[in-house]
């Protein structure tokens, strides 16, 4: 089966979402058996027809509940549940918080995209209104926060967008943190001894290389007082349990400011328009259930970080998306299949370096059952 064919399958789906869609209505579209059309969308997209199905019939209805005043009930029908439960069953189970609750607080959620989509990929036009957005945020804190403010943001790669589109405005501090903590083990005291050592091991560095990279840039978060924190940070499962730590960190030392959070949809490459204000507190008591225990917290996540959460406790097990797909391809060129992955998974935001240990250590578990 062609690209093309998958687009023709996607664009089939996206005008279809609130009529009954069956397999073989799909499979007509392209002039396939269902189960070969099956086989193909899951070895290209990552998921199952019925799951992307799923997933962008919620994500419309969440947008319905933002801008249209139609009923919780009449939405469900609209996307072809059977009834105003199942649909708030599966709404709460996707997004961590009621249709009710979500019309109520407009909380930022991650929309899920398809790279292979042609009609997702940011253009000029496009990046042109990011850099507007960024401007307008950042005047509006400067108006309404305590001038003492810092921007921390998702990584080098952010940082180095912010100087070279010059969205940096010198009434700001701005530093990035570059870590990876959805990658290997951590210690509950975020940036201690313990911690270093933990975060060093998983990421097969040394404490001198970690101090450099990670911990310098951080200095005046780490030593200066600000009056108001603003985070970065993009939708995927990478940058929100970046987000997570800070925000752990931010109640460890007992900061009594204002955190806002800006969000980037990493697929889209587009801002929101909203900084959203985040009450910190029992941030680090989820950050030791999720990032050291490994467990879903019992505490509420805003919506956005739900879905990186239930994303992140899966994406090592043996049955997951990400180590399906691998073992599917198991044999193929590794910077083929990584460049498979990162296009594939974009709601992840894993890199080249995780995909790569991924894939190392499922061919040595695969030799090894041979």
């Amino acid at each position: 089966m062609k690209k093309t064919n998958i687009q023709d399958i996607i664009k089939y789906i996206e005008d279809n979402l609130t009529y009954e869609i069956s397999l073989s209505d799909i499979a007509k579209t392209v002039n396939y058996s269902p189960y070969y059309c099956s086989a193909c969308f899951r070895r290209y997209i990552g998921t199952s027809i019925k799951n992307y199905i799923l997933k962008r019939r919620l994500q419309r209805a969440a947008e319905d509940l933002c801008l249209t005043q139609l009923r919780v009930i009449d939405i469900a029908y609209k996307y072809c549940y059977s009834s105003q439960e199942a649909f708030s069953r599966a709404f709460l189970s996707f997004y961590g918080i009621s249709p009710y609750e979500y019309r109520k607080k407009q909380l930022p959620i991650s929309k899920y995209y398809v790279k292979h989509n042609s009609n997702y990929e940011s253009n000029k036009d496009g990046y042109s209104m990011k850099g507007e957005v960024i401007y307008s945020l950042q005047e509006e804190i400067s108006e309404k926060y305590q001038a003492n403010v810092l921007h921390i943001l998702n990584g080098s790669c952010m940082m180095d967008e912010f100087k070279d589109n010059k969205w940096i405005s010198d009434k700001f501090t701005y530093i990035p943190f570059n870590e990876a903590m959805c990658w290997g083990e951590a210690d509950e005291k975020i940036f201690s001894d313990s911690f270093i050592e933990k975060r060093v091991q998983s990421l097969n560095t040394t404490i001198e290389h970690y101090r450099s990279i990670v911990l310098y840039p951080l200095e005046p978060l780490l030593k200066d007082k600000f009056d108001t924190i603003v985070l970065w940070f993009g939708d995927d499962m990478f940058c929100q349990i970046n987000m997570l730590t800070i925000l752990a960190y931010l109640e460890q030392c007992n900061f009594e400011g204002d955190v806002l959070f800006c969000m980037a949809n990493e697929v889209t490459d587009e801002m929101l328009p909203d900084a959203y204000e985040v009450d910190i507190k029992g941030s680090l008591q989820k950050y030791k259930s999720i990032v050291c225990k490994k467990e879903m917290t019992k505490e509420k996540l805003m919506p956005v970080m739900y879905q990186a959460v239930s994303l992140y406790l899966n994406y090592r097990s043996k049955n997951s998306e990400i180590n399906r797909y691998i073992m599917q391809n198991i044999n193929r060129e590794n910077s083929k299949l990584i460049t498979d992955l990162l296009k594939t998974f974009p709601q992840y935001g894993l890199g080249d370096l995780q995909y790569e240990m991924l894939i190392k250590n499922l061919r040595i578990d695969s030799y090894a059952l041979e």
